[in-house]
């Protein structure tokens, strides 16, 4: 559901400003009195156009000034897409006067006079400039605690006089940062400060419903999703939020889409593992299904994993623990002997370290693997990658296959992949960081192994590899009762 948002006036002139129109929840941003006004908020709701709406409309109310409005954002991709977004929207409301400026800093003046700068905290040294009449804090999730200093100096002279009034929007940032400290002040009652959380149920509540007045409700739990027409905005979002909780984990579904801040490094790093669940028996090799190895490079031991998988799920079947100084011939050999079948269509992910020469040898990892594992099977797929995955979004990709948000279970393990379990149940995060504790020499490597792997099949909206049809009641012995390590 749109609103019409209000009509703007100057002070000076009688011209009138028409802002476009904006959903219902986004109008307390254009009416909030707060000196520091923070709205944290899911993904795609809106956050940079009512900013732009709001910019535009205190710069034309305040009238002409020699000390500016301004626009900040993390970085200058960002900045410049919202500037232009502001440009855009002066031009099409007819009060934008001349061109703006194409290089940072970026700006552009209104016809009755009023000046908007935007800059990027990406290089500190870009934000330093003339006080500022106020502005907008785009992305404010990623404010640096030196960028928030920067900013909050260039307004103190024009708080005296009754502006310098922020507006700050966002994403959900790091646990413990300058977001989320502005944001728990804001939340308190603190003096000057207001604040809101916008989650994907506003978004799906300002959709128009072509289904009547009785299936017209937002469904808390999204039991109802199918009882919206095809045709139906509303319905076909709600659909798409039943997606992103199929593939998120619980506590990346809450902090994307329910907007909260969540101290993640309390918990395990794999959180959602559960030995009892999935850790079973029945995890075998699956005739028709490519079979995966993915690969951690390290030298003492090596570590590689052996799974299988199928659309939104995957098997987990072997481990390869080579110890004492490995090489990756040594490994390949081993893999060779445990799956003898050269007609296995066989599929490498890995660690990008593979990739470097070792001045120790005369070629990469991955090159080793081709021409061991080529030379053997008839299909050999070396799917190797120029850089790793974050760390944070690699263990949250492996939990959400442990156990999506919806509560499905996409990831079963075999008992003999025994330091893989250990990974899962140990492995922890550093202390106040989203980066693993790698303390412990003898963990993370197994899990870091399977997480390279789980990531770039968990990126494939059609399931990842293709390959034969998967059917939950055919298990198959393993081929070879070797399962030691080495």
């Amino acid at each position: 559901m749109t609103a019409t948002a209000p009509r703007v006036q100057p002070a000076h002139r009688t011209e009138i400003l028409r802002l476009p129109a904006l959903r219902e929840y986004q109008l307390p941003v254009l009416t909030s009195p707060a000196r520091d006004d923070l709205t944290i908020s899911a993904p795609q709701l809106g956050k940079t156009t009512v900013g732009e709406a709001w910019l535009l409309a205190v710069a034309w109310r305040g009238g002409p000034g020699e000390i500016p409005w301004s626009w900040f954002a993390p970085t200058h991709g960002q900045c410049e897409h919202g500037f232009k977004g502001l440009a855009a929207m002066a031009r099409s409301a007819g009060i934008l006067r001349g061109e703006p400026t194409t290089t940072p800093p970026f700006r552009l003046t209104l016809k009755n006079g009023a000046q908007i700068q935007a800059r990027s905290w990406d290089r500190p040294e870009l934000l330093y400039g003339p006080p500022t009449r106020g502005g907008v804090v785009d992305e404010f999730g990623q404010l640096t605690p030196d960028a928030y200093a920067v900013i909050s100096s260039r307004r103190a002279e024009t708080i005296s006089r009754g502006e310098g009034r922020l507006v700050y929007l966002g994403n959900v940032g790091d646990v413990g940062g300058t977001a989320e400290s502005l944001y728990r002040a804001a939340e308190s009652g603190a003096a000057g400060f207001a604040c809101r959380r916008w989650t994907w149920r506003d978004r799906a509540s300002a959709h128009a419903c072509r289904c009547g007045a009785k299936r017209s409700a937002i469904p808390v739990a999204l039991e109802t999703v199918d009882g919206h027409r095809p045709d139906c905005g509303r319905g076909q979002y709600v659909r798409f939020i039943a997606r992103e909780r199929s593939r998120l984990s619980a506590s990346e579904f809450r902090r994307l889409y329910e907007a909260e801040w969540l101290d993640g490094t309390s918990l395990p790093a794999y959180e959602a593992f559960d030995r009892s669940t999935h850790v079973v028996e029945r995890v075998a090799l699956q005739a028709g299904l490519p079979l995966i190895l993915s690969c951690d490079f390290n030298v003492d031991p090596m570590a590689w994993v052996v799974m299988q998988h199928h659309q939104h799920e995957a098997w987990i079947i072997d481990e390869l623990v080579i110890a004492g100084g490995a090489t990756t011939e040594r490994a390949c050999k081993e893999f060779i002997r445990r799956y003898p079948d050269k007609t296995l269509e066989v599929v490498v992910y890995g660690d990008s370290s593979g990739r470097a020469r070792k001045t120790s040898a005369t070629a990469t990892d991955y090159e080793i693997i081709r021409s061991e594992l080529g030379k053997y099977y008839h299909r050999l797929s070396v799917r190797e990658s120029d850089s790793n995955p974050p760390v944070s979004e690699r263990v949250a990709k492996v939990n959400a296959f442990l156990r999506s948000a919806d509560g499905a279970v996409k990831l079963h393990i075999h008992p003999r992949c025994k330091f893989l379990v250990r990974d899962f149940s140990r492995v922890s995060w550093r202390p106040g960081t989203r980066e693993i504790d790698k303390r412990d020499k003898s963990l993370t490597h197994f899990s870091d192994a399977a997480g390279y792997a789980l990531w770039r099949l968990g990126q494939s909206s059609t399931g990842g590899i293709r390959g034969g049809q998967w059917r939950p009641s055919i298990w198959t012995r393993h081929p070879n009762p070797a399962f030691e390590a080495f």
